[in-house]
C-alpha cells in the first residue's frame, strides 16, 4: 500500500513537470497574465562560446525561471498565501492600512515629510523654491495670456491627506506638520492666481456622503468622485473664461463589485489568486447635459496620472480638442496625429499650445516637490523659438533626417555638391529646419 502511494505520487509529480513544459513550449492553457510592468526574456542562443564560459548555462536557467509553465498561477498561489496567512504584500509600492484600505508608499512619504527631506534640507529651503515657483507661474500666467490662453490649477488630493485616519497606525503617528500642498495653496490665494482647492474641499466633504471619494484598493479618486470634479471644473472653467460649458448627467449609478480599472487597481497590482472583500461603489454611467449652444474651446492639460481619470470622462468630451501632457514629457491627445509621441520630439508642439484656449495644471502633493516638470519653461521656449532646448532639437532633427531615406540621400548629395562633410551638411539641414519651426509661431493675439 505505501509502495502504491509513493508510485501514485511519482507518477503525479512527473506528471506535474511534464504540464508545465509542455505549457512554457506552447501555452495550450490560458493563464491570466501578472499585472503590472514586465520584461521579456528570450531565450539564449547555444554556441561553444557561450556554453564554453557559462554564459549559456546562466542565461538559460534565468530564462527557464522568467518563463516555466504556469508560472503567472504559481505566483498568485504565492501571493495568496503571503496574504492570507502572513498579512504580508508582495508588492513594494502597496501597503494595507485600517480596514483593509490599501495605500501605495508614494503618498505615504509625502504626507510623513520624507519626501520633503529627501527634495530639500530644510522646511524654509521648501518654501522659498515655492515662492520662487509661484513667481514662476504668474510669469506663465502673463505670456499665455498674450496668446489669449487661460490658465487653472488643479490641487488634486490624495487618498492619505483625504483620509489619513485610515493609514496604517505607524504612519499616522508620523504625519508631518509641515504641508508643501497647503503651502502652495495659501500663495496662490495670496496672488490671485487662478486654482481649484479640492485639498480642502475633499477634506471637508468625506463625512457628508454616502461613499468614499477613494476606493477601497485604488489610489485614485474613485469613479464615482469624477463627475462631482467634473461638474465643479466646468464651474470654475465659465467663471474664469466666460465660456458655457455644458454639465455632467447621471444617466446610471451603477453600485457594483465589480470595480473599474482604477478603483480596483492596487488589488490587481498585488497579483493574488482570489479577489479581495470590498464594499460596493457606484461606477456611474454618465452623459453630458446642457450642450445647446455651449462652447467647445480647446484643453490642455498638464498634469500626473490624476489628469487621466478627467480627459477620458465626460469631461473631456466638453472640448473641441484636448491634449494631456503627462508630466510635461508623454502625450496624450483626442487627435491621433499628436497620440503617444514624446513632448520633446513632437515639433507640432508650439502649434498644440498656441490652439488652447485653457492650459489646465492638475497636480497631486508628490508632484508639487517637481513643480508642474518645467512646463513654465517649456511653454517659454515653445513661445520664443518654436523648440526646446537647441542641443536635444538638433539631434532629434538630424536623427529624423537620417530615418529618412529620401531625405537623407539629399543631404548627401548637397554635401557632395557644396564639396562638404555629411556631418555639415546634415547640421546645416537641421538648422534650416528649425528656423522654420519659428514661422510656426503666431503674434501674441493681445499686447503684454
Amino acid at each position: 500500500m505505501k509502495n502504491r502511494v509513493c508510485s501514485i505520487l511519482c507518477l503525479l509529480t512527473m506528471l506535474g513537470f511534464v504540464l508545465m513544459f509542455v505549457q512554457m513550449q506552447w501555452r495550450p492553457f490560458n493563464i491570466k497574465p501578472l499585472n503590472g510592468y514586465t520584461t521579456t526574456t528570450d531565450k539564449p542562443e547555444l554556441t561553444r562560446a557561450s556554453f564554453a564560459s557559462g554564459d549559456y548555462q546562466n542565461d538559460i536557467e534565468h530564462y527557464i525561471s522568467e518563463n516555466f509553465g504556469f508560472r503567472e498561477f504559481f505566483i498568485r498561489v504565492y501571493n495568496q498565501y503571503s496574504y492570507s496567512i502572513l498579512r504580508k504584500i508582495n508588492n513594494d509600492n502597496i501597503a494595507e492600512g485600517n480596514d483593509h484600505e490599501l495605500f501605495t508608499y508614494m503618498y505615504l512619504d509625502e504626507i510623513t515629510g520624507q519626501t520633503l527631506w529627501d527634495y530639500y534640507p530644510s522646511i524654509e529651503d521648501a518654501k522659498a523654491d515655492a515662492r520662487k515657483n509661484v513667481q514662476e507661474t504668474m510669469r506663465l500666467i502673463d505670456t499665455l495670456k498674450q496668446f489669449d490662453i487661460d490658465f487653472l490649477f488643479v490641487f488634486a488630493p490624495t487618498k492619505t491627506a483625504v483620509y489619513p485616519e485610515k493609514m496604517p497606525q505607524r504612519y499616522q503617528e508620523q504625519i508631518s506638520d509641515f504641508s508643501l500642498e497647503e503651502y502652495y495653496i495659501e500663495l496662490f490665494k495670496e496672488n490671485d492666481i487662478p486654482h481649484v482647492d479640492f485639498y480642502n474641499y475633499f477634506k471637508a466633504l468625506k463625512d457628508t456622503i454616502t461613499y468614499p471619494l477613494y476606493s477601497r484598493t485604488g489610489t485614485h479618486w474613485a469613479q464615482s468622485t469624477i463627475p462631482m470634479v467634473s461638474d465643479s471644473l466646468f464651474r470654475k472653467l465659465e467663471e474664469l473664461t466666460g465660456y458655457h460649458l455644458p454639465s455632467i448627467d447621471y444617466l446610471d449609478e451603477n453600485v457594483t463589485t465589480d470595480y473599474s480599472v482604477q478603483d480596483g487597481e492596487l488589488e490587481e497590482a498585488m497579483n493574488l489568486l482570489f479577489p479581495l472583500h470590498k464594499p460596493a461603489l457606484p461606477n456611474p454611467v454618465c452623459t453630458l447635459k446642457d450642450t445647446i449652444d455651449a462652447d467647445h474651446p480647446n484643453l490642455l492639460v498638464i498634469g500626473d496620472s490624476y489628469a487621466n481619470q478627467l480627459v477620458f470622462s465626460s469631461f473631456g468630451k466638453a472640448f473641441n480638442n484636448w491634449d494631456w501632457w503627462a508630466y510635461n514629457r508623454d502625450i496624450h491627445s483626442s487627435r491621433p496625429r499628436f497620440n503617444w509621441r514624446r513632448l520633446k520630439e513632437e515639433f507640432d508642439a508650439v502649434v498644440v499650445l498656441q490652439e488652447a484656449d485653457i492650459v489646465m495644471a492638475v497636480f497631486t502633493a508628490p508632484m508639487l516637490y517637481d513643480y508642474m516638470f518645467e512646463f513654465p519653461r517649456t511653454a517659454q521656449e515653445l513661445l520664443d523659438k518654436g523648440y526646446f532646448n537647441e542641443e536635444e532639437a538638433m539631434e532629434t532633427v538630424i536623427k529624423m533626417i537620417q530615418d529618412d531615406p529620401k531625405w537623407y540621400e539629399g543631404v548627401v548629395k548637397q554635401a557632395e555638391e557644396r564639396d562638404i562633410t555629411i556631418e555639415e551638411s546634415l547640421t546645416g539641414n537641421a538648422r534650416y529646419w528649425l528656423d522654420c519651426q519659428k514661422l510656426k509661431i503666431k503674434r501674441p493675439k493681445r499686447a503684454s
